[in-house]
């Protein structure tokens, strides 16, 4: 059975995210759960690197990943493209198997020391 999850990540230049943060959260329906982080690209021009990123060899980004279905994550990419057109923003999807969250500890767990 093919899954109904994908995995959306969107990298963008560090100084555009921001913007892809509000825009995600004030998206409809709002993406309520992604994970961001700070990375180096290594990309194919240096064109619009500056000088620290050029001294470096590579060039400051911002990675988000969200779970989400398909037809969202398309949605989702394009409505980046109307309302906060990014240069230099690359994206892909990619089939999820599974996806859950497991189970939070509740106070009386952590008492009596069992983990989720």
């Amino acid at each position: 059975m093919e899954s109904t999850f994908c995995k959306l990540t969107l990298v963008v230049p560090s100084d555009a995210q921001d913007r892809i943060i509000e825009l995600m959260l004030a998206s409809d329906p709002p993406v309520n759960g992604f994970t961001m982080w700070q990375a180096d690209g290594h990309g194919e021009s240096f064109k619009t690197a500056n000088l620290g990123e050029r001294v470096r060899g590579r060039v400051e980004r911002s990675v988000f990943i969200a779970v989400m279905g398909l037809s969202r994550a398309k949605s989702l990419v394009d409505e980046i493209g109307r309302k906060a057109p990014i240069p230099h923003m690359a994206y892909w999807i990619e089939p999820v198997i599974e996806f859950g969250r497991t189970a939070a500890a509740t106070p009386q767990d952590e008492l009596a020391g069992v983990a989720p």
